[in-house]
């Protein structure tokens, strides 16, 4: 089908090129309109000229990115064919604009000229989105972030489901869709964790003083608790990690590495982890509670 389609353009391309150089003697109708209006040719002409961009530039489009995905062996959309409609959409609406100007017998120049103050106006009104489209195709080409990367940017972390010529779209471990405009990422810092060549899994949290024992000892709690999953999980790859120490407790970083990344599997062995050390932290929260306090009166209580 998607063939056929593309004949079919290919058919409507040549018949329009030809009726654009009077190679072809248009039908009755046409002609008739032509015989007694003498702009009935400007207009042919015209239409027949943006019909012959917006095929031409359709052609371009599928010509490429079929020829980027044979050549690299690629199905779904990366960064260069999402680069590619990004620069098929920008020149699509220039192009329309300049045909539609063409169409009412508009001179672009006498336009730009008599306009000048007007669109020096808008170019301040719309400079965040412009530098959002710019920073956009910035990313796109430059590689450093890709579609199905899994980031983390100020506060959020997830993976990157698309990119736009105005926003990255992230979905986090809640499968909410976040929007970040592009502008963000060239003044902020961004951790992407899928370009490190090890495959490390973080989980961060922090708990409190009293109700840790041992890091050696949480070490091995978390580590059984994920056992169902340790066919999935590198050998030796465990580790518990403080972070940093302060008064309302310790952070710490539970560390390992999968065999094969599946951000659902991930996603499960959090889920487990996270539930593990709720359960630990309730069941000492009920013997530390159940510990008397020192009367005001021993010796050595302040």
């Amino acid at each position: 089908m998607k063939y056929l389609i593309l004949l079919v353009k290919a058919i409507a391309l040549v018949l329009l090129v030809l009726l654009y150089l009077g190679e072809l003697e248009p039908i009755s109708l046409l002609a008739g309109l032509k015989a007694r209006y003498k702009l009935a040719q400007y207009y042919i002409d015209v239409v027949s000229g943006i019909a012959i961009f917006l095929l031409l530039l359709d052609f371009v489009q599928v010509l490429v990115v079929n020829f980027y995905r044979r050549r690299h062996r690629i199905r779904g959309d990366d960064n260069f064919v999402v680069g590619i409609g990004q620069i098929y959409s920008i020149v699509l609406v220039l192009g329309l604009g300049v045909g539609l100007l063409s169409l009412f017998q508009i001179q672009i120049r006498e336009v730009l000229t008599s306009l000048s103050i007007i669109f020096a106006g808008l170019v301040l009104l719309t400079k965040d989105y412009v530098s959002n489209m710019i920073n956009g195709m910035i990313m796109t080409f430059s590689g450093e972030l890709s579609i199905g990367d899994n980031i983390r940017i100020g506060q959020h972390r997830g993976k990157i489901v698309d990119i736009t010529l105005q926003n990255i779209h992230l979905i986090n471990d809640d499968d909410d869709v976040i929007y970040i405009p592009n502008s963000v990422f060239l003044t902020t810092d961004i951790v992407n964790f899928t370009k490190r060549e090890i495959k490390r899994t973080s989980l961060d949290f922090e708990i409190d003083l009293k109700y840790l024992e041992t890091v050696e000892e949480l070490e091995r709690i978390l580590i059984d608790a994920l056992q169902p999953y340790q066919d999935l999980i590198k050998e030796n790859s465990y580790y518990l990690r403080v972070a940093e120490v302060n008064r309302m407790g310790v952070v710490m970083k539970f560390q390992y590495i999968l065999k094969e990344p599946n951000k659902d599997l991930e996603r499960a062995i959090r889920r487990t982890a996270i539930r593990r050390l709720v359960k630990i932290i309730s069941g000492r929260e009920k013997f530390v509670d159940k510990i008397p306090e020192l009367p005001d009166d021993f010796p050595g209580h302040a």
